[in-house]
């Protein structure tokens, strides 16, 4: 005797409950980050009340400078499908330039780190545009060649004393808020408005969502790729000043552990690894999530190996609800 195949009798569910249903589950992929934010900042705050003290924040939005200038000009690259694995090396690189520069030239050397970081990105991304080699690969071909040649250059740490005060006043505080900060968000700020208001911007969001209709529809993906990449070394140099004006020194190494923080900042705030969904809003709260973990961990005692644990879990979260998953097949 044949079994009687089993029918969904259930009854369809209605176009406005679906569309309903679709808002809610945006709006909470939207403010989710926002929420982690404030949860992570209570559950510290309860554990040590300290934490929230304004002296506490100031340094909190001190140590969220760098990663916050490395997350943006990582969203960019990340917004276009790609992924730049050098930018912690690239701005180590700047910082032993700088250090290297600064007693000799003055505010003048960091023009000119500046635009040879800017130069560093153009050309890795001119290499993925133009030989459409994987940017994965050729980012972690350039981490190996930057950070070697960091090493060439100044095989220990040099400390700057001559011409420091061309960065030193990053480390001081405007109005109560920390400059290194300050000029951080000012970056992002600029940056985002710049990409809202030219075509740039739209061509990013395009290359991210649907590289080939981007090309038909006649965006000069190339050109803006090798822009992007570009972007992302003028980030990494702004990182290597930071970095600089901190330690009061540049190191071949300074700025390595804070590759991983960067990247997480950027998928942890909500922009997608596949590229076109995103923005800078979004990477500032992720930078400032990373910071709350690498700040509360040491506040209330937690050993330091429990840190790179977090970011995993957290960037696994992020990725399983911002990925697309019509595109998780793609390597670019």
């Amino acid at each position: 005797m044949e079994a009687t195949p089993q029918v969904d009798e259930s009854p369809p569910i209605p176009r406005e409950d679906r569309e309903v249903r679709s808002r809610g589950t945006r709006a909470a992929r939207r403010f989710a980050p926002l929420a982690v934010l404030i949860a992570l900042l209570s559950a510290v705050g309860a554990i040590e009340p300290s934490f929230l003290s304004h002296y506490a924040l100031n340094v909190l939005a001190d140590e969220s400078s760098v990663i916050l200038i490395l997350a943006t000009g990582q969203t960019v690259v990340i917004l276009l499908g790609g992924i730049d694995l050098s930018m912690a090396a690239v701005a180590s690189l700047a910082s032993v330039l700088i250090a290297l520069a600064l007693p000799a030239t003055g505010p003048g050397g960091l023009v000119g780190v500046l635009a040879l970081t800017t130069l560093i990105g153009g050309v890795q991304g001119l290499i993925h545009a133009r030989a459409q080699v994987p940017s994965f690969i050729v980012t972690l071909a350039g981490l190996g060649v930057w950070s070697g040649l960091a090493l060439t250059v100044a095989p220990t740490t040099i400390p700057v004393a001559a011409g420091y005060s061309a960065v030193g006043w990053l480390e001081h505080n405007s109005v109560g808020i920390p400059n290194s900060f300050s000029v951080a968000l000012a970056a992002l700020v600029g940056l985002a408005v710049t990409l809202r208001r030219l075509p740039l911007g739209r061509y990013i969001y395009a290359i991210g969502m649907a590289e080939r209709a981007a090309l038909f529809s006649g965006i000069r993906v190339g050109r803006v790729k090798i822009l992007g990449f570009a972007l992302a070394g003028l980030f990494s140099g702004l990182a290597g000043i930071a970095m600089v004006a901190r330690n009061s020194s540049g190191s071949p190494t300074i700025a390595d552990s804070l590759l991983l923080p960067s990247i997480a900042a950027v998928v942890i705030g909500g922009t997608s690894i596949t590229g076109g969904v995103g923005g800078l809003g979004r990477t500032l709260i992720g930078a400032l999530t990373i910071t709350v973990l690498r700040v509360g961990f040491a506040t209330i005692g937690l050993e330091p190996a429990y840190e790179p644990i977090a970011y995993g879990i957290l960037v696994m979260a992020a990725v399983a609800l911002t990925i697309d998953r019509s595109k998780a097949q793609i390597v670019k």
